[in-house]
Parts: structure tokens; sequence; C-alpha cells
């Protein structure tokens, strides 16, 4: 598990994702977080319900967002890129 920055990146058991987990405790929008993410243009929401979401970012790594925080992130290269993915789709609500 890797422990820097604004996230702890661990393998998921399966083995086929990533769970990010923030370091501080958060409380998100879904609704407001998918309408913001959508406007950005690099990612498509594929479902939402108020307690979490499911978008594809840059065509590449499907993400579940929930409301506290966490994240699977799949088709991740790495932990280095779930890092990435993570900080760059909640850069604000870590902060």
């Amino acid at each position: 598990m890797e422990d820097h920055g604004l996230f702890m990146i661990r393998l998921c058991s399966d083995g086929a994702a990533y769970e990010a987990v923030p370091k501080r405790r958060l409380r998100l929008d879904i609704p407001n977080l998918g309408r913001s993410l959508t406007r950005r243009g690099d990612c498509e929401l594929l479902l939402s319900n108020p307690q979490f979401m499911v978008v594809k970012w840059k065509h590449q790594a499907e993400v579940t967002i929930v409301d506290d925080g966490r994240m699977i992130i799949r088709n991740a290269a790495d932990q280095g890129d779930a890092r990435t993915i993570a900080e760059t789709l909640l850069p604000d609500a870590c902060r």
C-alpha cells in the first residue's frame, strides 16, 4: 500500500483494480461532483445516485467514487497511475 499524498492507494484483493482511500474524512455531494466532472470534458458519467457514481476518465480508467471519498479505479497501469487519477478527480475535496 502506498501511503503518501492525499490518498492511501492499495491493490484490491482480486488484483483487478486499485482502491484509493482519502487520508481525511470527506463528505461529497455526488450529484454536484458528477456535473462538475462532466463539464470538465475528460469524464463521462456512466452511473450516478446520491451515494456513488461511476465515471470513465479519459476513455481509459473506470472509477467508482463513493460519497465518503473512497474510489475503486479500474484499468490503471500501476499505483502511481491510480494516485494521479484519484488526485485529478478530487483535487479540491482533499485540500
